[in-house]
């Protein structure tokens, strides 16, 4: 393949969206036989038909357009799509399996994929990232420096975070409570704002961060684990929104090696829609680490 993804943001965003909307037509088709459990992945858990497939579909779009591209994905492991690849490429294929499971068509899950300037990138290395809304058909997408925008019914619009700036009893928290790490240094010490109608967590870590993105949320609490998929991925959209993530001692993760950052031990990242929200939150969690 002979076009740079790096310099060619139109091809770019082209590519991408067609990845993920070969992921949203493998989900769509397969309706309830996506539940089935097919096989254990790199992480031993036994994945779904649907996560499996949605990930085929793209890595199919990857070799289908000869895209010199090496994929990491949570259940096909490390993919080089051509002998020689320029480019990293991160992918989760389903995003929220316990949400899709228990509530197939209604309940909020995604494909999320994203794809790196290197084969051994920092996080501010991204070039685009994507998660596809699965039973909403809303697609998030950013590209360096070139803004954040949701695509929904043909529609393309600009995002934002939301701009707040201070704890209060309307911040809108999310917390992946997947992990007891982030349950004893979050909620534990933010159990005050967590509203009495619902969880901290949606179970899907990708629609906590398109949330944070569009401003429909102000924080997304998580750590590193399992090759920092959703991370990686979400980073993009973040930075692009307007959002910051740090670490619990207050470092943007832009500047850190995704290949080697939190790989073999849960750190926890505070995601926030300001610089003055997450140092907020590093004052309350600090004490409870």
């Amino acid at each position: 393949m002979s076009i740079s993804l790096a310099t060619d943001p139109t091809h770019l965003e082209s590519l991408v969206r067609q990845c993920l909307r070969a992921a949203l037509s493998v989900h769509d088709s397969l309706g309830e036989a996506g539940e089935v459990l097919v096989k254990k992945n790199q992480f031993g858990e036994t994945a779904l038909r649907v996560d499996i497939e949605c990930e085929q579909a793209i890595l199919n779009v990857l070799e289908e357009m000869r895209v010199p591209i090496r994929v990491i994905s949570e259940e096909h492991g490390q993919v080089d799509i051509t002998a020689n690849p320029r480019y990293l490429g991160i992918l989760d294929g389903l995003d929220g399996s316990n949400v899709y499971k228990k509530s197939q068509g209604r309940g909020r899950y995604a494909t999320m994929f994203g794809i790196f300037d290197a084969l051994d990138p920092r996080y501010e290395d991204y070039l685009v990232s994507g998660i596809m809304e699965l039973q909403a058909k809303r697609l998030y997408m950013a590209q360096k420096t070139d803004g954040a925008y949701v695509i929904e019914d043909s529609k393309k619009m600009p995002i934002h975070v939301s701009g707040t700036i201070s704890l209060g009893p309307d911040t809108r928290i999310y917390i992946d409570e997947y992990w007891d790490i982030n349950k004893r240094i979050f909620s534990e010490a933010l159990h005050n704002f967590k509203p009495a109608d619902r969880n901290f967590s949606s179970g899907s870590s990708a629609i906590h961060y398109a949330d944070v993105a569009v401003g429909a949320a102000d924080l997304a609490l998580e750590c590193t684990r399992k090759n920092n998929l959703e991370i990686a991925i979400a980073y993009g959209l973040i930075k692009e929104a307007g959002g910051v993530m740090i670490d619990l001692t207050g470092e943007p993760i832009g500047d850190k090696k995704y290949l080697t950052f939190g790989q073999k031990e849960h750190l926890p990242i505070v995601t926030a829609a300001t610089r003055a929200l997450a140092d907020a939150v590093l004052k309350r969690v600090r004490p409870h680490r």
